[in-house]
Order: structure tokens, then sequence, then C-alpha cells
């Protein structure tokens, strides 16, 4: 009976099986407050909370400073374009406008 392949299978399914849920178990175990505290490594901070809060404020001013200056590139890309274009139709090269050299 021990050397039945389908009774190996049959095992080999089984624990790997038990070692699936445990693992399940294991990774969406919460840990209770009281026991954080103890962990090495691991601050509780009380300002922390006023921290987030200045960093949520300044992540939406970069963000707002961000979409302006896309603003500001894409309207200096059309005038680029517009220009580009000009200098194409005209045939003006833009050497005379130096300043006397």
């Amino acid at each position: 009976m021990l050397y039945d392949p389908g009774v190996w299978l049959f095992g080999l399914a089984v624990g790997l099986f038990l070692a699936g849920i445990l693992g399940v178990v294991l990774s969406t175990r919460r840990v209770p407050p009281n026991e954080a505290r103890g962990m090495p490594g691991i601050v509780a901070d009380p300002g922390s909370e006023r921290q987030l809060l200045e960093l949520e404020a300044e992540v939406e001013r970069l963000r707002a400073e961000r979409d302006e200056l896309r603003g500001v590139l894409g309207r200096l890309a059309v005038l680029l374009e517009e220009r580009r274009a000009h200098l194409v139709t005209t045939g003006d090269d833009g050497e005379h406008r130096g300043g006397g050299a």
C-alpha cells in the first residue's frame, strides 16, 4: 500500500492543501494594537496624523503646479509649431534679425 503512487499523490495533495490554508490564515492575520507596540522598529507617533495631512496638502499643491506647467508647455508647443509653420511658408530663416553683427 505504501508503494502505491495514488496514496503518495493523495497525501501530497492533502499536504499542499493544508499548507495553502495555513498560508492564507497567516497572511491575513491582523496584529492586535497591543502586540504592535511591543514590536521593535514600530514607533507610534501621535503627530503622524498631522504630518500625513501636511504631506497630502503638499502633494495636492505639487499636482496643481504640475498641471499648470503642463498647460504652459502645451501652449508653448503650439506657439513654436505656429512659428515653425510660418517660417516654412515664408522662407524666412531668421538670420537678419540678429541685431547687427
